[in-house]
């Protein structure tokens, strides 16, 4: 390891830094730049030598930073690593990060790219940056093969900007539009509730292009497939009714949600009522509740 004064000019992004969307020192950071320019470099980049040229691994904000502010020169640690290594760090420099900008599809590729380099399984690379194993196949969730071919899978972001919009023609012949980040925006342990819930690539692409265009919470997706689960709906008609009763939470209805758990003959009169009358078990009780509250006078 040594140190070097170097103009930032003459910097380039090593091509295995794991940030590529939200690079810019503009990008929701302008107070980064002014630091700089008022105070120079504080924490210096690390950069590895390649054919004479120096490749940042760890630092790309602060160097696109100086080289917007045009500061003739800053400190600068080279470090001698392999492919392995400088994408090992990049990762690593971001792991309690999220806020940063690091957006999940790049660190889903990242890792992806570091178990290949390795030929490491998910446990490898848990133990190699000290987090769970949990952790590691949710950040891999957008690598999953059941993603291929939708707007969460690492690939869709190869094939356009970050600006464009993905259309979709859902089975209902609704379309609407959402952009990358939006997908981005979504947990990936949100992903995976979706993909385990969805019976095929269309429903999931359906589901989470829902989950995106109503900002459907953590919460809300789990609701929706507890539901699904019971097999009554879709997993796509549960996310569009959660979506409607959280529209109407934000126009001012009171909702009120409770969970009743019947029993032996109960339970088995509510079947075959729900049955007899062709609707589900909820249905009936809240058209009970209805009839209740009319009858003694409360609506």
């Amino acid at each position: 390891m040594e140190v070097r004064e170097v103009d930032p000019s003459e910097l380039e992004i090593d091509p295995l830094n794991e940030r590529n969307e939200n690079v810019g020192p503009h990008k929701d950071d302008e107070s980064l730049e002014e630091s700089i320019e008022k105070q120079g470099i504080i924490q210096p980049p690390v950069a590895r030598p390649d054919n004479g040229d120096l490749r940042v691994v760890v630092g790309q904000r602060r160097t696109l930073a100086a080289q917007s502010v045009g500061l003739d020169n800053i400190p600068v640690i080279v470090m001698d690593w392999d492919d392995s290594e400088a994408l090992e760090a990049s990762i690593t420099e971001n792991i309690e990060a999220f806020e940063k900008g690091v957006s999940r599809s790049d660190r889903a590729a990242a890792v992806q790219k570091l178990m290949e380099i390795n030929n490491w399984a998910p446990p490898d690379i848990a133990d190699e940056l000290g987090i769970s194993n949990r952790s590691v196949q949710y950040w891999l969730e957008r690598t999953r093969d059941e993603w291929e071919s939708t707007s969460v899978h690492v690939d869709s972001s190869d094939e356009d900007d970050e600006e464009t919009d993905v259309e979709v023609e859902t089975h209902d012949s609704n379309s609407f539009e959402i952009n990358k980040e939006q997908v981005d925006e979504i947990p990936d342990r949100d992903l995976a509730t979706i993909r385990t819930g969805a019976d095929s690539a269309e429903e999931r692409e359906e589901v989470v292009q829902k989950v995106a265009k109503n900002d459907l919470s953590s919460e809300e997706v789990r609701e929706a497939k507890k539901r699904a689960d019971r097999g009554e709906q879709s997993f796509v008609e549960t996310v569009e009714e959660v979506s409607k009763e959280k529209e109407e939470q934000r126009e001012g209805d009171m909702k009120v949600r409770t969970e009743t758990t019947f029993t032996g003959d109960y339970a088995v009169g509510l079947k075959r009522a729900a049955r007899d009358y062709g609707t589900s078990e909820e249905q009936l009780v809240r058209k009970a509740i209805e009839a209740f509250l009319m009858d003694e006078g409360y609506l």
